[in-house]
């Protein structure tokens, strides 16, 4: 952007016509004499008097009014002049690149800051085009957003790499303006600084982040696989044990720990480290535990009505638990051998932003709170302790067989470790 160049339209160049204004007024007062020499008419020479007193009076403000514009055209110079020097000021002293190229892509203006930012001297750019300086990789995507710019007349922002004096390629944001005089397209307006710092932060933290992430992948899969371990050495175990009472608690001990292990199976599997999908994994532990049993549960039907939900590892772990230990109950205890019976899992967010959780039979008996409360009978000390840690209730529901009713939050991550 010259702006010496844009002054000049307010610079008329002509010669001082300030004396040739008197021109009228003088062949008007030579006219006049000669009449009065030839002795006209006094009627005529009062009537030419008076169209010359009106002439000298226009002639008088005319003059005034050429003083008053002179005055003022002075001042807009000045003023011109003022604002040139400001803006040269800014311009040369501001960290960001100001640049200005035709519709072609060859520079018209280069700020003072390219030596800073480029290495290169304002006089070495002009005359180049701003494409010449753009990685190859970069090129098309520059050249499309630009051309997009330009038809939508709206500012673009663009991050591409561009060439210094050494021939290296710096990262450079761009925010690029385009020009129009009378809807003719004249080019850009460049604001430009340089990323490369940046680009490099950005950088060293998705390295680091994907680190974290392959280091929490492999941490979920070495639990995954101890926990595998564990359910190997117990079924191992179970072998040894003849009393029926004694293989059923390897039974269910083996079950807590696959619905543990499945919870980092899921993690480790999932695209987020953080939560897993609730639903998804709830189908998996309830066709292991169906698949897993010695009994024949053909005749026991499954009703699963679970909202797509995430849950992190602080609560997925205890609310695994939980079901494990109420659909393992219901089996165990609700349905005397060769009988029809449904256990039924429902699940969902409320509108207090809490979750609902029914895990419910229609098999013989009923518990009454009362008997719950004394879990030493039911069983039912786990689940009562895994619902205390998730800071949630648990209630009977009236009905049928029997009904657990949970409500919790989602618990929130707890630091291990303080600075």
């Amino acid at each position: 952007m010259d702006f010496k160049y844009l002054t000049t339209r307010y610079r008329i160049s002509r010669p001082d016509n300030y004396l040739i204004s008197f021109l009228p007024l003088i062949l008007v007062l030579f006219t006049y004499s000669l009449l009065i020499i030839t002795t006209p008419d006094e009627a005529l020479i009062w009537g030419v008097g008076v169209i010359v007193g009106l002439v000298i009076l226009r002639q008088v403000i005319t003059l005034i009014e050429i003083r008053k514009a002179q005055k003022v055209l002075k001042s807009h110079k000045e003023l011109i002049a003022e604002r040139e020097e400001e803006l040269s000021f800014i311009t040369t002293n501001m960290a960001d690149l100001i640049t200005e190229s035709d519709n072609n892509g060859v520079y018209k203006f280069v700020s003072y800051s390219s030596n800073h930012i480029l290495g290169i001297s304002p006089e070495n750019l002009m005359g180049k085009s701003f494409y010449d300086f753009i990685h190859p990789n970069d090129l098309e995507e520059v050249s499309k957003s630009l051309k997009n710019t330009e038809k939508s007349r709206s500012s673009a922002r663009l991050q591409y790499r561009c060439k210094n004096a050494q021939d290296k390629y710096i990262w450079i944001e761009t925010i690029a303006k385009p020009i129009f005089d009378h809807d003719k397209f004249n080019g850009f307006i460049y604001s430009s600084r340089d990323i490369t710092e940046q680009k490099k932060a950005e950088k060293f933290v998705k390295e680091s982040l994907l680190e974290k992430e392959t280091l929490l992948r492999e941490i979920h899969h070495r639990v995954n696989n101890n926990l595998q371990i564990i359910l190997s050495l117990l079924s191992l175990q179970s072998r040894n044990v003849v009393n029926e009472k004694d293989q059923e608690l390897f039974r269910e001990s083996q079950n807590q720990v696959r619905s543990m292990a499945m919870i980092h199976e899921k993690l480790y599997q999932s695209n987020n480290l953080s939560s897993i999908n609730f639903s998804d994994y709830l189908k998996t532990l309830l066709d292991s535990l169906i698949y897993d049993n010695p009994h024949d549960l053909s005749q026991i039907n499954l009703e699963f009505d679970v909202e797509e939900i995430e849950l992190n590892i602080e609560t997925s772990v205890p609310c695994g638990l939980i079901i494990n230990e109420l659909v393992s109950n219901s089996i165990k205890h609700a349905f005397p051998p060769d009988t029809k019976g449904k256990i039924s899992i429902k699940m969902y967010h409320d509108k207090d932003d809490k979750y609902v959780l029914i895990v419910a039979d229609d098999g013989v008996g009923s518990v009454r709170e009362t008997e719950m409360l004394n879990d030493s009978e039911l069983g039912l000390k786990l689940v009562n302790s895994l619902v205390k840690q998730l800071d949630g209730t648990m209630e009977i529901l009236e009905g049928n067989g029997t009904a657990y009713k949970i409500i919790f939050q989602e618990l929130k991550y707890r630091d291990r470790f303080k600075a």
